[in-house]
């Protein structure tokens, strides 16, 4: 089904004999782009499989479908018939465009007899390699014509799993043609070549673009746990056993695998699973181009073991998500295994920033530069949070958004919260990271600044999924799909969507100008460059910019205003009488940094009494009331019974109201504080 104009659910036809209901089978998806000839052989192939009873169908696959009505009969000749027809359209419009392709200048191609499976079609025994037809070499030509029609024969195939009953797991075979579009949907068993892998439940399997097969890793059978490796070619559906080198991982089911391809190179993953004993965190590499198998040296700290894991490779990486470990504990942690590097990343999770929906917990790592985005869409919808800051877990919920079977379980998060923010993207001016061990031990808080093998560190904003085992992740452009599990009796049907390479998030993180103003204004303190104004205090000259004391000081505004005798001159000097020179720098710093004055009222330094009263002095004279502030609240503790008269006397001759308030205070209640 699927979701139509108005929002409801859509439900489309899929012709054919659906397989028996299962699990711990594999789904792949596979994509052919062959010549003509080889099309029209696999389409004949499709139409046979319609109207043929094919003896080697499993005996639950023929107990499924029964025995047809004469209803369902007429309904499976009409979709004969339908498909007939629609093959018949198909070859004239390939007939047809053969005499044009013929005609081509010289310069096409027209000597080229491979197709994009990477070799000739050694699965005909009537094409002769050595003497090309015409008709080969149009279709070819066709080939690369519409080699980015990528769904001319996509298909799904279906291996194995376990079907309820029987000592054995399934050891059949289903594909689900989808070639035509969702209107077109077909199941259908075709007839297989070569020898078949046998029954096989929770096992893997790859489709290996390079070489036009799919990569099956045995997993158990029902009564072992297996390794052999079979490959089925997604064209002729022929199994064969691929011959390895190299020591092949040991047996394991439940384990996960995945393709990582570059140029020149074609690597399938397997990672885990369980061998009948305990589980496992190893990883196997195998070559696909020369069948060699290879254990290789992974840096950082490994996964912890564990299995029913998901495994997804995207763009040179292995994202592992989740599975269960020991006493069946599930797992919600995302680990990503950087190839380049070979290395498992250190991977650091932050908690939600404030506002952006999380709970407003303190971030543990202020960057803004993240390397994957988590996003929760609930209830079938696309929800948006406005206070987006790195990115997003997208929950696509739903319609219950979690079953659960027991409180105590670990695995949604139907919070009802919508979406909720997370994301990874690699940070790379931190000096944080992992030492190149491969060790299984914690991480160590502190890195060592003599180890030189370091591995990148990325990190995660927000709440990821629960915890879970046995869900499904799949790639789809740069985004994974998380879908399902389970967690002890909590059986879940939440979506999340994966970013793995989300926009740039455009934060503000330089200061604005009256900012750096005050930072940066201290250098400027008694500083003769860019002066613009000298003070003469008893003899000595002070360093001062108009523009930075007539910001602060009305009086100092007044003093340089055209008409005073003061601003008369470009270079200003300007004495200052009655004042010490130790009061007035004071009051120049205090302009300068904000930074208070250091007048020890008690003791013989810093001015004692005298020097806070000529400060306050200065304070009045220049209209700096936070200044005038700040010497009241040090000149507090100095009023006693010999000096509140004289500081009621100061405070009103500079207009210090909170010291005069204080003093009034202490004589109305000298006889308690005495």
């Amino acid at each position: 089904g699927g979701t139509g104009p108005g929002g409801g659910r859509e439900h489309f036809a899929v012709r054919g004999v659906a397989p028996p209901g299962r699990n711990g089978h594999t789904a792949t998806l596979a994509t052919c782009r062959s010549s003509r000839s080889r099309a029209r052989r696999r389409r004949n192939l499709i139409a046979d499989a319609a109207t043929d009873e094919r003896p080697n169908r499993s005996a639950a696959a023929a107990g499924a479908v029964g025995d047809p009505s004469s209803a369902a009969q007429e309904e499976v000749q009409q979709a004969i018939a339908e498909l007939a027809s629609a093959i018949d359209a198909m070859d004239k419009e390939l007939d047809a465009a053969a005499p044009a392709a013929a005609n081509a200048p010289a310069g096409d191609d027209a000597t080229n007899n491979g197709n994009m499976q990477g070799g000739d079609d050694v699965n005909n025994p009537n094409d002769d390699d050595n003497a090309p037809s015409m008709a080969d070499e149009d279709d070819n030509r066709m080939e690369e014509d519409n080699e980015d029609d990528d769904d001319e024969d996509a298909q799904i195939i279906i291996i194995g799993g376990w079907l309820g009953s029987g000592p054995l797991a399934a050891s059949d075979m289903w594909v689900l043609d989808i070639s035509g579009g969702l209107e077109r949907l077909r199941w259908f068993q075709p007839p297989t070549l070569g020898t078949p892998p046998g029954p096989c439940n929770m096992h893997s399997a790859d489709f290996i673009p390079s070489r036009g097969e799919v990569y099956v890793f045995r997993g158990g059978n029902g009564r072992e746990y297996l390794n052999d490796l079979h490959a089925l070619d997604v064209e002729t559906y022929a199994w064969r056993a691929v011959r390895t080198h190299g020591s092949a991982p040991q047996q394991r089911a439940n384990h996960s695998s995945a393709l990582l391809e570059s140029p020149g190179s074609s690597e399938l993953f397997v990672f885990g699973g369980w061998n009948g004993s305990e589980r496992l965190n190893d990883i196997h590499v195998l070559n696909t181009a020369t069948s060699t198998w290879s254990t290789p040296r992974v840096l950082g700290v490994k996964p912890h073991p564990r299995a029913g894991m998901t495994l997804t490779a995207l763009r040179g990486r292995l994202y592992l998500f989740g599975g269960s470990g020991t006493s069946s504990k599930c797992f919600d942690d995302l680990q990503v295994l950087d190839r380049e590097e070979m290395a498992w990343l250190d991977v650091n999770e932050e908690e939600d920033s404030p506002g952006s929906g999380g709970g407003g917990k303190k971030q543990q790592h202020p960057s803004p530069y993240y390397d994957s985005s988590w996003e929760v869409i609930a209830g079938g919808g696309c929800a948006h949070n406005n206070s987006r800051e790195s990115s997003s877990w997208e929950m696509l919920g739903g319609q219950d958004g979690m079953m659960t079977g027991s409180a105590a379980g670990g695995g949604g998060n139907d919070d009802g919260e919508g979406i909720k923010f997370a994301d990874w993207r690699q940070y790379s001016g931190s000096a944080a990271g992992v030492a190149r061990g491969g060790g299984t031990g914690g991480m160590s808080s502190v890195a060592n600044p003599n180890d030189e093998d370091m591995v990148p560190s990325v990190y995660v904003n927000g709440k990821p999924p629960g915890r879970r085992a046995g869900h499904t992740a799949t790639a789809v452009g740069r985004h994974i799909y998380v879908f399902g599990g389970s967690c002890g009796t909590d059986y879940l049907n939440d979506f999340f969507v994966l970013d793995t390479d989300p926009p740039p998030l455009m934060k503000i993180t330089e200061p604005p100008s009256p900012q750096l103003y005050a930072s940066r204004l201290r250098h400027f303190y008694n500083d003769e460059e860019f002066s613009d104004v000298t003070f003469l205090v008893e003899g000595r000259k002070v360093y001062g910019h108009k523009l930075v004391l007539s910001t602060v000081s009305d009086c100092f505004r007044a003093m340089f205003m055209t008409g005073f005798r003061e601003s008369g001159s470009e270079k200003t000097e300007i004495e200052i009488p009655n004042c010490s020179y130790g009061s007035f720098v004071t009051m120049m710093e205090y302009i300068y940094t904000g930074r208070g004055p250091r007048c020890n009222i008690d003791g013989p330094g810093g001015g004692g009494l005298d020097g806070a009263i000529s400060l306050l002095e200065l304070a009045d004279q220049f209209f700096l009331y936070n200044l005038k502030q700040i010497i009241e609240g040090m000149l507090q503790p100095a009023v006693n019974g010999e000096t509140y008269m004289f500081l009621r006397q100061v405070a009103q001759k500079t207009n210090a109201s909170q010291l005069e308030s204080y003093c009034r205070y202490f004589e109305r209640n000298m006889n308690e504080l005495l």
